[in-house]
């Protein structure tokens, strides 16, 4: 995407690492960018922020609603919220522990995809929603169980999102990244062990798993936003590309 001029862009999460770095990446082209997380002030240059709460319904819509007032439209929607976790070992996970990060991780991306899309459809645009998902949904994992799930959740409504707003013109698309330098692999990292020997080599093993031997960077991530979010790529509808160093090879995407 060369510029974004005319472009008015929905990022949650976009205080944290690959938020932040999506964020900057739109600014950078010129778009109007709205940017939402938890707490009271923004990261980044967005030209506005909201303090929100993903999982509250009655905000998202607020949310909408005002950013159509202030703006006049939305034509991206980048949702990146989301967490970890609190538990690494599955059997020591509890019930509501898993499901506060369903409801985070899963619920509201439906909650977020559904309001974001009427708003598109009422308004008459054909418009782009990209939604985070994650390698970790695609393999069978020992730890943080309920994020994984999570993510195959985000997927399966991206899925079904593409196939019900594509006669609007309104493209549905995943990225699912791999290890990537933000600060929940930090928090994964230390899982690994007591010290920050334990995590560097929790991390080295990480990346020496990798075809390409290393992390990915968030502006990486951020590349790839663009380029699905991208209006001359809107017949690009229903897909997860992995942004993973090669990971999956051969096990399709």
């Amino acid at each position: 995407m060369v510029n974004a001029a005319d472009q008015v862009v929905i990022v949650t999460g976009g205080n944290g690492g690959i938020g932040a770095a999506i964020v900057a990446a739109y600014v950078e082209l010129g778009a109007t960018v709205i940017n939402s997380d938890r707490g009271p002030s923004a990261v980044g240059a967005a030209a506005a922020y909201f303090d929100l709460d993903v999982t509250d319904e009655v905000a998202v819509k607020a949310m909408l609603a005002d950013v159509v007032e202030a703006y006049g439209r939305i034509d991206v929607l980048i949702h990146a919220a989301g967490v970890l976790g609190d538990t690494v070992d599955p059997m020591s996970t509890t019930t509501a522990e898993f499901e506060r990060v369903m409801t985070i991780n899963g619920t509201a991306a439906f909650t977020v995809t559904r309001e974001t899309a009427q708003v598109m459809i009422d308004l008459g645009i054909k418009g782009s929603i990209l939604l985070l998902s994650s390698v970790a949904a695609k393999e069978a994992r020992t730890t943080y169980l309920p994020y994984n799930a999570s993510k195959i959740a985000v997927l399966h409504i991206m899925w079904s999102m593409a196939q019900i707003l594509g006669p609007s013109g309104i493209s549905v698309n995943a990225i699912a990244p791999g290890p990537t330098e933000t600060p929940m692999w930090a928090k994964l990292a230390e899982a690994s062990g007591p010290d920050a020997e334990a995590a560097l080599a929790a991390r080295a093993a990480r990346a020496a798993q990798l075809p390409m031997r290393r992390f990915a960077r968030p502006e990486e991530i951020a590349s790839a936003a663009l380029f699905l979010t991208d209006p001359r790529n809107r017949y690009i509808t229903g897909i997860s590309l992995d942004v993973a160093g090669g990971a999956h090879l051969g096990m399709g995407s």
